[in-house]
């Protein structure tokens, strides 16, 4: 009987990732790159093992296939993964493998906003608490987890994405956080009901359950974070009293992870812990990751808010409520605009826009969103993100803020929101030269 051989589908990050955790296992892999110009293909000979680079997708291919394992960007629709559902070949992903072989403890976390963010803080917090154990965030943060899968690890923070979630199979896991739900990426996503089912998946197969509301939908040992109480005076603390809003709820989830592996390790010298010392020594020279609220310098008077990393309208509503709550901050302008990714933005609430002094828009859809924001503030169309920082400087006075939260995906015009960030931190530095 021929042997059959696995067959890898992208070859991103991940998939260039899975193919070198499988050549150690096997003597030739098929591989499967929709973008034949992918650099990463002229280095195949560097895996030491025959790769099978593009064959035919049909049936023949999928008699001689044992799994398939999928890249995240992998829409759930590709013909090679209908074909490999109806010759009933199980399909995989890095997320499962990782779950299924490394023995630490192991934490999902997924939602809408904030997912990475939480991820930091969360390692941050119990690597200073636990400090005597090894502690890693891998995954949807860049750094793919078969990576990680030999390592030894006690506690494993993993990112996932909801195109990850979507790839996982039944494989169970220790701890399950989601975050938050709101309209997102329903250009790959059937609709909002398809994409909240597989966002509140994280939580099926978690031992237990930490979610933003009551609602303990799996009737597993379960926290609301929301709930969590941080200590008094925190948000005076000179640690603290410039997080915005949404990262002291990022704080909370953390928290509550903390709770939840304190009970599991039963260490009753953690139980009477002094929170608030504690967390000011985890974060005492804590920085968040950039494009994430990230204060720039002034230009001119005027502040700078790169936020690049909000690609959805509730993200960008958050960053303008937490700009607001900024001391000593005059007149508020916002940048926004790309592709809003099928995003029902007609329907949310946006009296928070009307604080704003004035919205500059490009991108994709940039009608769309003019059309929606227009009744609640004074609305520029500009033709890109310089234009847009033109405007806004043109307009600002000192102390006045420029908040860039575009609300978009940034593929229309940027190849990601770090190199749209960085865009915009350039063009800043371009003023400053003048």
């Amino acid at each position: 009987m021929q042997k059959r051989i696995p067959l890898v589908l992208g070859f991103g990050m991940t998939g260039q990732s899975i193919l070198n955790y499988l050549s150690k296992k096997y003597n030739e892999i098929y591989l499967i790159e929709d973008w034949e110009g992918n650099p990463s293909l002229r280095e195949i000979d560097r895996f030491g093992i025959k790769v099978h680079v593009n064959p035919q997708i049909n049936g023949e291919l999928f008699s001689k296939v044992s799994d398939v394992y999928s890249s995240p960007g992998i829409p759930i629709q590709h013909k090679a993964l209908s074909l490999a559902s109806e010759h009933k070949i199980n399909i995989s992903s890095d997320i499962e493998e990782f779950l299924k072989i490394n023995k630490s403890i192991k934490i999902l976390i997924t939602g809408t906003n904030g997912k990475t963010s939480t991820c930091q803080i969360l390692e941050t917090l119990l690597s200073s608490v636990l400090s005597d154990l090894k502690i890693v965030s891998i995954g949807n943060i860049g750094k793919p987890v078969l990576n990680y899968i030999d390592n030894d690890i006690d506690i494993s923070i993993i990112e996932v994405s909801s195109f990850q979630l979507e790839l996982l199979n039944e494989v169970e896991f220790d701890i399950g956080l989601l975050l938050n739900i709101e309209e997102d990426h329903l250009d790959r996503h059937a609709n909002i009901e398809d994409y909240r089912n597989v966002k509140k998946s994280v939580l099926k197969n978690a031992d237990i359950n930490i979610s933003y509301n009551d609602r303990n939908l799996f009737s597993k040992t379960f926290l609301n974070y929301k709930a969590i109480s941080l200590p008094n005076g925190l948000a005076e603390s000179s640690i603290f009293n410039d997080w915005p809003n949404h990262d002291i709820e990022n704080l909370k989830a953390s928290v509550a992870v903390l709770e939840a592996l304190i009970e599991r390790f039963r260490k009753s010298s953690l139980r009477n812990i002094n929170l608030f010392e504690e967390l000011e020594k985890a974060f005492y020279q804590f920085k968040k990751f950039p494009h994430r609220f990230e204060h720039l310098e002034m230009v001119g008077g005027i502040n700078f808010i790169n936020d690049s990393k909000a690609t959805n309208l509730d993200a960008t509503l958050k960053a303008i409520s937490a700009a607001n709550e900024l001391e000593n901050i005059g007149d508020l302008y916002l940048i926004c605009g790309g592709d809003l990714k099928g995003q029902e933005i007609t329907s949310k609430e946006l009296q928070e826009i009307k604080s704003l002094k004035k919205v500059f828009i490009f991108g994709k859809d940039k009608e769309l969103i003019f059309n929606t924001l227009s009744p609640y503030s004074h609305c520029l169309i500009v033709q890109d993100l310089k234009e847009a920082l033109k405007e806004a400087v043109k307009f600002g006075k000192d102390d006045d803020c420029v908040l860039f939260s575009p609300a978009c995906s940034s593929l229309d015009m940027f190849t990601d929101y770090k190199d749209r960030g960085e865009t915009f931190k350039r063009l800043i530095k371009d003023l400053n030269d003048e």
